[in-house]
């Protein structure tokens, strides 16, 4: 699956549910609702938790 297909897959939760945050996927016939959560006493932000992850998956070869 190249990039443009990935793009096409994921978008944003509606703004008619503010209440929840998250994302929708669809893949063929079946829809991934996917659900975020993060403290509100983190001190990080999302920039750095994504790069957490990256220097992570580096770090242990899962690239």
């Amino acid at each position: 699956m190249d990039c443009l297909d990935k793009e096409a897959m994921v978008k944003e939760t509606p703004a008619t549910a503010p209440e929840s945050s998250g994302l929708i996927m669809k893949s063929g016939g079946t829809t991934f609702v996917i659900g975020l959560h993060f403290s509100e006493t983190s001190k990080d932000t999302l920039d750095d938790k994504v790069k957490k992850l990256i220097k992570k998956d580096v770090e242990n070869g899962n690239f």
